[in-house]
C-alpha cells in the first residue's frame, strides 16, 4: 500500500547511494513521491534533483526542512 503522507517533502541523501547508473552523492537534494511497504520494509520513492527517480531506505535520506528528523523515524 502507498502512503502519501510524506509525498512533496524535500529531502537529502545521508551517504553516497549504489543505483544502477552508478552513485548518488551525499546531500543530493529530492523530494519523496511516495513510502510502500515490501518483504516487510519501508521504502521512500524519490525524485532526486540529478533526474533520478529511485527506491530509497528510510536511513539513506533525512527531511530536509528538519534535519533531525529521518524519515524512518515515523514522527
Amino acid at each position: 500500500m502507498l502512503d502519501r503522507s510524506l509525498g512533496g517533502i524535500r529531502c537529502l541523501t545521508v551517504r553516497r547511494i549504489a543505483h544502477h547508473g552508478g552513485y548518488l552523492p551525499g546531500k543530493l537534494g529530492g523530494t519523496i513521491r511516495y513510502t510502500t511497504e515490501n518483504l516487510g520494509r519501508t521504502l521512500v520513492r524519490v525524485d532526486f534533483d540529478s533526474g533520478e527517480s529511485l527506491m530509497v531506505l528510510p536511513d539513506d535520506v533525512i527531511l530536509d526542512a528538519d534535519p533531525e528528523h529521518n524519515v524512518g523515524d515515523g514522527a
